[in-house]
């Protein structure tokens, strides 16, 4: 937005929109290549944490695109199990629902979505999950989409003792067990919403590590 007011450019700051954003894609660069997580740390993480439990998610993961956009991990989750993928749980970022959204950048809202023949099951299988319910939103910063917000709605295995193998269908899963609820295209305004928020406080902190501030 320009200034109300009529403003002269000043010539001392010619260049410097140029260093500062270099200066900022360095340390992103770094955080990618050392430690991720650290850009969601303290705001951006209550944020996402209170939009989550706001359109009643059981959980959700902030997935940020590392090796020059091949791969997506996982920096942080608000479920039980996040300390044992977080960090290290590695996604094709051409794979799965997570990867068409960060590939695409459009948002998808999906139900049923341990039946879908796009998800990538090996996190589901390894926590002992079935995802039924997905929103995926692209996640944008530092001038384009960097990786994506995820919130799911779960069924853990444990709660079905008489399964034998992973299903296939509905018809697979025990009668009368009660299946969460899908998400409604208002969660996903929701959550699109959220990740627009989440963008500008990454976009902050990148701004007050290249400053040398503290955010």
């Amino acid at each position: 937005m320009p200034a109300p007011f009529p403003a002269l450019p000043d010539p001392d700051l010619a260049d410097f929109e140029e260093r500062f954003s270099r200066r900022r894609m360095d340390f992103l660069r770094r955080a990618q290549e050392t430690r991720a997580a650290a850009l969601a740390e303290g705001l951006p993480a209550r944020g996402l944490d209170a939009a989550l439990k706001n359109i009643e998610a059981h959980e959700g993961s902030l997935w940020l695109a590392v090796e020059d956009g091949a791969v997506l991990v996982p920096v942080w989750n608000n479920g039980p199990d996040a300390a044992r993928f977080t960090g290290s749980f590695r996604l094709p970022a051409a794979e799965g629902i997570t990867g068409l959204v960060f590939t695409s950048g459009l948002a998808m809202c999906e139900s049923e979505v341990c039946f879908h023949q796009r998800q990538n099951r090996a996190l589901d299988r390894a926590l002992g999950v079935l995802t039924w319910a997905m929103l995926a939103v692209p996640l944008r910063f530092a001038g384009e989409v960097r990786g994506v917000v995820t919130a799911v709605r779960l069924i853990r295995l444990d709660a079905l003792p008489g399964l034998r193998e992973a299903p296939r269908s509905r018809a697979d899963l025990p009668p009368g067990h009660a299946l969460p609820e899908s998400f409604s295209l208002a969660h996903l305004a929701a959550m699109e919403t959220a990740a627009q928020v989440l963008g500008r406080l990454l976009d902050h902190r990148l701004s007050a590590w290249a400053l040398g501030w503290e955010d």
